[in-house]
């Protein structure tokens, strides 16, 4: 089988839990391929690496506070989400990391010139990969300006055009939003509308409003912990509605790869009936997050909620307050990150500043060289035009007499 996560911007945190899930309970998924667009692209690339959960958590709540600190959030100009996920994947990812998912590895992005959907699955190398996932997360103004080049051309988000790419029809979908994908949130209401919106099936709800909205805006972290819960949560009830979860014996047998956990080449036969597995999801039916992960969420929203200048940033007079000093904070903002800006462009502005200055000094070296040849040559020009006239003069003198 294989995986395809959809883009959701922040909203990412939902495929955390669903990845903390496959990795616990259905190892065997995660061995075929995975496709993504946006945030579910980098999803796909971490699980493919066997990234730690806990420090994608940790980076991914520090992201968010990041984007929350600003003085119009995620949209303000010292805020780049750009680079803050080069940095991360700079980060974490292995150094082989195109080695181990190309093949693996399918990127929805969408050209920009004609709008078309492109699939992307090998990398030649680390950059080739990291330039595709940044250029399947662009979204034009809120990420900046001018996409990314990505082999020369210019792509954006895989959102706009595909945002759920199915490989085949044993592909499992997974998308936040509540509709017709595999694993997706099961809203309690009567709407019997759906949208297919870049081949993403989306009820037509207040719930999955709410979840448009947080999109760009990334929310509390309490919010989060739960979306990550749910996450969990619809994964697992996905796994037991189609007898996914077995025990390591029996996947070892309906698979046909071998799993790091059977040490013995010992030949097992298939029971329906196996009392490993019926333990096995028995455990699952009362299951929740790692304590691990449980742990990082917690930490986050006691920084959130703790202390006396998150009490009165709280207040709803010193939230009026802050709405009403916009004119005085943006423009500061945008001083801070240009200046941020310079500085960081600096070592590679000097190098470009000493290049040109040099090339400025050969081009006036040449110059003056030229300039004193062509002043010899005006100045025997001038001589010679001076005595002709001076002899001119004296025969027209000598005439007159």
């Amino acid at each position: 089988m294989n995986l395809s996560f959809a883009g959701c911007g922040f909203l990412g945190i939902y495929h955390v839990g669903v990845a903390v899930c496959f990795k616990k309970y259905a190892p065997h998924l995660l061995l075929g391929k995975i496709s993504g667009a946006s945030f579910g692209a980098l999803s796909a690339c971490c699980l493919l690496c066997d990234l730690p959960i806990g420090e994608i958590t940790s980076d991914l709540l520090r992201v968010v506070g990041e984007a929350r600190a600003g003085s119009l959030g995620p949209f303000s100009p010292s805020f780049n989400i750009q680079n803050v996920l080069f940095e991360g994947m700079q980060r974490y990812l292995p150094h082989d990391v195109h080695k181990i998912v190309s093949g693996k590895l399918h990127i929805s992005l969408t050209r920009v010139y004609d709008g078309k959907n492109i699939i992307v699955s090998e990398f030649p190398t680390r950059e080739d990969l990291l330039q595709a996932v940044l250029a399947s997360c662009f979204v034009p103004v809120f990420s900046g300006m001018l996409p990314p080049r990505f082999h020369g051309i210019r792509y954006m988000d895989g959102g706009f055009s595909d945002n759920l790419p199915v490989l085949d029809e044993n592909t499992i979908t997974v998308s936040p939003f509540c509709g017709e994908s595999d694993i997706c949130p099961r809203d309690l209401s009567s709407q019997l509308f759906h949208i297919n919106l870049a081949n993403t099936s989306i009820e037509l709800s207040k719930q999955n409003m709410n979840r448009f909205a947080r999109i760009l805006f990334p929310p509390k972290p309490e919010v989060l912990s739960n979306m990550c819960k749910q996450g969990f949560d619809d994964a697992l009830r996905f796994l037991q509605r189609n007898n996914l979860i077995s025990c390591t014996r029996c996947l070892a047998v309906q698979s046909t790869f071998q799993l790091q956990d059977m040490l013995d080449d010992t030949t097992y036969e298939y029971d329906p009936d196996c009392e490993e597995c019926k333990t096995h999801r028995q455990d699952a039916l009362v299951d929740d997050l790692p304590d691990t992960v449980m742990t990082i969420f917690q930490n986050a929203i006691d920084t959130a909620n703790h202390g006396l200048v998150n009490w009165v940033m709280r207040q709803r007079g010193v939230r009026y307050l802050t709405f009403l000093a916009l004119p005085y904070t943006v423009p500061i903002d945008i001083m801070y990150a240009t200046f941020t800006k310079f500085v960081t462009c600096t070592p590679k502005m000097s190098k470009s500043l000493w290049k040109l200055s040099l090339n400025l000094i050969q081009q006036l070296h040449c110059f003056v060289y030229t300039s004193h040849d062509r002043s010899g040559d005006a100045a025997r020009i001038y001589y010679k035009l001076t005595g002709e006239t001076k002899k001119e003069a004296h025969e027209g003198y000598q005439l007159e007499r």
